[in-house]
């Protein structure tokens, strides 16, 4: 069992690191002016979309520190309605923060969430939540989640830049 967990183990660590380095590549070399230029996802530019992730990589990292304490955090019981609540209040606290200041957030929210995982063990890594018995919502689920959302928004910058001929 621990020789598969640990092949999950790195395989997640490499679709973690694939999809975030896609995200890092989707805006390497746009200037700050296009980084705060609105329409890449309805009204948010590419420093809100970062700011957005940095958001979601720390509550994320919190409801992995509650999960390894044996608490049930909030964030996994979350409707579609508090989802949006939390992405607009999260949008609303950075509208004044620099494409720099959010690139730097981005970074370090990350490596907050890294720096957590690697102190855990692959039992830990693949218990189900508290409450949950099929292991759907295990902190490898939720960074499988978090893979796809980095994905998803690498994604609409790249469409972004490619509807505008951004290089």
């Amino acid at each position: 069992m621990d020789f598969i967990a640990t092949a999950r183990r790195q395989m997640l660590a490499g679709q973690m690191s694939d999809a975030r380095e896609r995200l890092v590549a989707s805006f390497e070399g746009l200037r700050d002016d296009q980084m705060a230029q609105p329409g890449v996802c309805g009204d948010w530019s590419v420093r809100d979309l970062l700011a957005h992730l940095a958001a979601w990589d720390r509550a994320t990292t919190e409801a992995f520190r509650l999960m390894l304490k044996g608490e049930r955090p909030r964030l996994l019981d979350l409707e579609d309605d508090e989802i949006q609540e939390f992405n607009v209040e999260h949008h609303s606290q950075t509208l004044n923060s620099s494409p720099e200041e959010v690139r730097a957030e981005l970074d370090v929210s990350r490596e907050e969430m890294v720096g957590v995982l690697k102190d855990i063990d692959n039992a830990a890594l693949f218990v189900p939540a508290p409450g949950d018995e099929h292991a759907d919502l295990s902190i490898a689920s939720c960074l499988s989640v978090q893979v796809a959302h980095d994905e998803e928004h690498a994604e609409m910058i790249e469409d972004w830049r490619e509807r505008l001929a951004i290089d």
